[in-house]
């Protein structure tokens, strides 16, 4: 004959948690979520990050805009935002004026301008991308500030560097 050993569990242990513990962790958690969560949701900031990458990537836009065309390209920022211009024909492409605003390439809006968000201030500066890609300016490098973060301008290479 052959006999079935029972498996129950040995008295004194448990098999899972108690509703205090459940609780406790509960309330625990809450008062973290409570405490981090605006840190973590704060739309100031995801707007100032989104507006520094859009502003890095429209200078580096004007350079290869500058290369592909043939054509200076000039960057302008101001304390509220940028502009990105071209000449007005394509014989004046060497000698300027340069104050016709360049085609947004989105296509959501005639010009490429962006205003800044509230907030978000920028480092004004005026300078720009010859046809073979490099930058005029003085130095060898301007920084521009937008927000807390900010983006270097190589003269010689028209490289554009984030930091």
């Amino acid at each position: 004959m052959t006999s079935r050993r029972c498996m129950a569990m040995p008295i004194g242990l448990s098999g899972g948690f108690t509703l205090v513990e459940l609780v406790a962790t509960l309330v625990i958690i809450a008062l973290i979520a409570a405490v981090s969560g605006p840190l973590f949701f704060d739309i100031n900031i995801f707007r100032q990050r989104g507006f520094f990458d859009e502003t890095l990537s429209a200078v580096r836009y004007a350079q290869k805009h500058a290369v592909a065309t043939g054509c200076t390209v000039r960057v302008q920022t101001t304390a509220t935002g940028f502009t990105l211009y071209r000449p007005a024909s394509v014989a004046a492409c060497g000698t300027g004026p340069y104050n016709t605003p360049i085609a947004d390439p989105s296509g959501n809006a005639t010009t490429f301008t962006r205003t800044a968000p509230d907030g978000v201030m920028l480092d004004a500066q005026d300078f720009n991308f010859a046809p073979d890609g490099s930058a005029s300016f003085v130095p060898a490098t301007i920084t521009i500030g937008v927000g807390g973060s900010q983006f270097r301008v190589h003269r010689a290479t028209g490289f554009v560097e984030r930091l």
